[in-house]
């Protein structure tokens, strides 16, 4: 499952958009039922109006009205995805990029294929711990990456020096450590009076790994294998793993996720058998994507940068619409009698 939520956490960091857009998406793909002779501005309005439903048999419920209900209960959080994937399709307008369906659908069976899951799996257990259904996934997560992927093409070369990176990540020699590692805001004080005591007793070590903040890293005692060049891996921990000796317990070190502490547990030796040219072809494959998934998101800040996106709409006023157009916030929470309403037991 570690493998898993790598992949899909890289995945959906590459879309940068990905999010409930479902709906807006919808109504971008929907052409106009307008007749071509009408203005723009025209085609626009009519298509505003253009009911999503019908009540009483006859009265029409506009896409407008729809439109203004979703924005009041949760357009805030869709707005900044929804221009991040305007930006994205401004820029490959410009450079003649398009994805159409079978891409996408290539892309994503390629990808089950490196999760080891079907799509009746994918769709039916992976989606809901993320929220999605497939349709926002291949819209909000699968179609922007391929966009920016296209739009990132010529600008990354594999060398063989990646190659040998990625071959000796996978077939090199590695370690088998249990690691111990506390937040960031943790108190190094009381970090330090627990290392005194996990240096020098496998029992106190395997208690404070069991009962560490991280769930994936207490639900092994905090045994994992690292390689080098391992992607997205502190250099300190790398560097630190390589130094130790066989049940030797390395210093606190400070991280950018936290505090972490390393005993080494086990060297794990390179595989004698593995053939470089033999694998070469799927490692340049690796290597490109994974220069691709550091690369689109520093494009997208780029191009989100020279966009200067200017957010008007911050959410409806739900005070006003609570104790009308002259109240405020503050007046809200007072209440009737002047004191904020106790909260509920």
């Amino acid at each position: 499952m570690r493998i898993e939520r790598t992949r899909l956490r890289r995945l959906a960091a590459c879309a940068l958009a990905a999010g409930g857009l479902g709906v807006i998406a919808e109504a971008i793909a929907q052409p106009p039922a307008t007749t071509p002779a009408q203005p723009p501005a025209a085609a626009a309005a009519d298509d505003l109006n253009r009911p999503v439903a019908y009540i009483y048999g006859t009265v029409p419920v506009s896409r407008a009205e729809f439109g203004e209900f979703l924005m009041a209960r949760g357009g805030t959080d869709k707005l900044e995805l929804f221009i991040n994937r305007k930006i994205i399709e401004h820029e490959c307008a410009k450079h003649n990029v398009t994805v159409d369906q079978k891409e996408m659908e290539a892309a994503l069976l390629e990808d089950l294929a490196g999760l080891s899951i079907n799509k009746a799996d994918f769709v039916q257990q992976v989606l809901p711990r993320y929220g999605k259904s497939l349709y926002e996934w291949m819209e909000d997560v699968i179609r922007p990456r391929l966009m920016l992927s296209k739009l990132c093409q010529g600008k990354m070369q594999v060398t063989d020096e990646d190659l040998k990176k990625h071959f000796e990540r996978e077939f090199g020699e590695k370690r088998q450590m249990q690691i111990i590692m506390w937040p960031k805001g943790d108190d190094l004080k009381a970090i330090q009076e627990t290392y005194g005591k996990i240096r020098s007793s496998q029992d106190e070590f395997d208690r404070a790994a069991r009962a560490q903040a991280n769930p994936s890293l207490a639900a092994a005692c905090g045994n994992i294998t690292v390689s080098r060049h391992t992607q997205g891996e502190e250099a300190i921990v790398i560097e630190t793993a390589y130094k130790l000796k066989a049940g030797e317990v390395s210093e606190v070190l400070s991280t950018r996720l936290g505090y972490v502490v390393l005993k080494m547990r086990q060297i794990v030796p390179p595989d004698a058998k593995a053939n470089f040219e033999q694998h070469k072809d799927r490692l340049k494959k690796a290597a490109y994507d994974e220069k691709m998934s550091q690369e689109i998101p520093k494009l997208f800040a780029e191009l989100k940068k020279n966009a200067k996106p200017n957010f008007i709409f911050t959410g409806p006023e739900l005070w006003k619409t609570i104790a009308g157009p002259n109240s405020s916030p503050e007046n809200v929470l007072k209440g009737v009698s002047g004191t904020a309403p106790a909260p509920k037991k």
